[in-house]
Parts: C-alpha cells; sequence; structure tokens
C-alpha cells in the first residue's frame, strides 16, 4: 500500500474539508450563486463525489451505471434524479451540462451530500486499502483501457480538492456578503 498511502490521505483531507463546508452552511448559502454561470456548493459538492462515484464503477471495475453507488444505495430515488446520459460521455456527473441540464439537479440537503459524499469516499478507501500498486498501475478495463486505474482514483480525488477549495470560497462569500463584514 505504500503507493495508496498519499492518496488514502487525500480521501481523509477532502472528508475533512466537506464537513468544514457544510457545517454550519445555511440553506441559502448551499444554494447561492456567485454569479449566473457559477455552480453552487451543493452543486459542486455532488459533483466531486459524483465524479469518483463514476470512474470508480465505470473505469475500474467496468460496470454499467445502474452499479455506482447513486443508484445502488438509493440517492437516485431519494433525489428523484437520474443523471445517466446527460453530459460529457453520458456519465452524468455535471462535466459538459448545459445551463438546463446544471438547473435540473435537484437541490439536495447537507445530509444528503454529506452522506453521498462519505459512501463514495469510503468506497475508494476500502479499494485503495485492498489492492496492489501491480493492480493499481495496470491498464482500467473502461473507456477503452486508456488509462490505469490509479488515474482513475487520482484525477478525481485531485479534483474534489479543488472543488473543496472552490466550496470553500463560496461560502466565505456568502458569510462576507451577509454579515457585512468585507475583510
Amino acid at each position: 500500500m505504500p503507493t495508496a498511502k498519499p492518496l488514502l490521505d487525500l480521501i481523509e483531507e477532502n472528508r475533512r474539508y466537506a464537513n468544514i463546508i457544510l457545517d454550519d452552511c445555511p440553506e441559502v448559502c448551499l444554494h447561492w450563486l456567485p454569479d449566473p454561470a457559477a455552480n453552487s456548493i451543493a452543486v459542486t459538492l455532488w459533483h466531486a463525489a459524483r465524479a469518483l462515484d463514476v470512474f470508480k464503477t465505470l473505469h475500474i471495475d467496468n460496470l454499467p451505471a445502474n452499479q455506482e453507488l447513486w443508484f445502488l444505495n438509493g440517492w437516485a430515488a431519494k433525489t428523484g434524479y437520474d443523471p445517466r446520459g446527460v453530459g460529457t460521455h453520458g456519465w452524468g456527473q455535471l462535466t459538459g451540462y448545459t445551463a438546463e441540464e446544471v438547473a435540473a439537479i435537484p437541490r439536495m440537503d447537507i445530509s444528503t451530500l454529506l452522506n453521498y459524499t462519505n459512501e463514495v469516499l469510503d468506497m475508494d478507501k476500502a479499494y485503495l486499502e485492498t489492492t496492489s500498486d501491480e493492480v493499481l498501475f495496470a491498464q482500467a478495463p473502461g473507456f477503452e483501457g486508456q488509462q490505469t486505474n490509479y488515474f482513475w482514483v487520482r484525477h478525481p480525488l485531485f479534483d474534489m480538492a479543488r472543488h473543496m477549495g472552490e466550496a470553500l470560497a463560496f461560502k466565505t462569500m456568502w458569510k462576507r456578503m451577509n454579515s457585512g463584514n468585507s475583510a
């Protein structure tokens, strides 16, 4: 597991930031748009978790989309949202969505976002803890074998870290706007 250790650390750092962002985050802040073309904190966090779910299921496990945690664990049913076939490659994880498709994403509450994020992070953590370097660096079966299994875990984890920074910035901006404090 020496190769996986930094990724395991990144999983826990992303989990920590999800909790910081969602802790004491009013509903209005969760869905606030800093500008009309921006995504809300809720959509940004959903996208970050969704990418991990999609990439692990489709590219590493080479399973159909209905095997993603979003479907297996009832999130699609709970939210009434089936993102399959939407966006880039039809992956349904926000990339390549039109403005109308973004607007169709349901308004998720903190509990939904945090629980789904934790489930996806736990899935990747379990995978990394039980996978050898040989398997991690093997060509992933999904997406025509164009990347390694390691890529399909690392890429969305780093992207998630970037999105955590965006969401934290949005929360800070919203709080400053609503507190009268410009500092």
